[in-house]
This record gives structure tokens, C-alpha cells and sequence, in this order.
């Protein structure tokens, strides 16, 4: 998804946007699609579920702790892009029919 996200323009959007707005709205995009900020999180939780397989009730507390560090990780990414999404006026539909039609560009410029 990070690749494409780089590639969006606002004509894909079909909107014109403040160009310094847009581009850390696709900071924050890329921020909250990278696979190393993913698998950070993916790993917490599975480290939470084997403690409680583990260490029983103790591991349940420990899997609640990580829980909370992984969506202490995840909220500042997702509020900032959210921020610059609302600034833009950038709905997920949007964002969705955004990249289609990226992708419909990238593939007529290949072919």
C-alpha cells in the first residue's frame, strides 16, 4: 500500500489541495502502512496471547499491558493522519476511489 500511497496525486482525488498538506497527509499514510510499524504490533500481541498460554492469569495482565503499549503505538499515527485527512476533506471513500483511479493511471502509462 506504501507504494501506491506515494504515487497518489490530487487528481486522482479529483480536488485540488494545499501541496504541503497533501504531502504530510502522505507522511502519516505512509507512517501508519509501514510493515515494520505493523509487525510491532502484530508482535506485542502475540507475545501478550503466549504469556497467557505461559503464565496463566499473570500472562493475562502482561497481555493487557502489551495491548495497551501497542495501541499506545498506534493512536498518535492514526490521529495525525486523521488530522491532516479532515484538513483536506479526504473521506475513506475518497481515499479508496483515490487509489483506483491511481492504479487505472499507473496501468495506462505501462501499457
Amino acid at each position: 500500500m506504501s507504494k501506491i500511497i506515494n504515487q497518489l496525486t490530487p487528481e486522482d482525488f479529483g480536488k485540488t489541495f494545499d501541496a504541503a498538506t497533501f504531502a504530510e497527509w502522505k507522511k502519516a499514510m505512509d507512517a501508519v502502512t509501514k510493515p515494520s510499524f505493523i509487525i510491532i504490533n502484530m508482535a506485542l500481541l502475540w507475545a501478550g496471547i503466549g504469556a497467557i498460554y505461559l503464565l496463566g492469569m499473570i500472562g493475562i495482565g502482561l497481555f493487557f499491558v502489551l495491548s495497551f503499549i501497542a495501541i499506545g503505538i498506534a493512536v498518535p499515527k492514526q490521529n495525525k493522519r486523521k488530522k491532516y485527512q479532515r484538513q483536506l476533506g479526504i473521506t475513506n471513500s475518497d481515499f479508496t476511489m483515490a487509489v483506483k483511479n491511481c492504479r487505472n493511471r499507473i496501468s495506462q502509462i505501462e501499457n
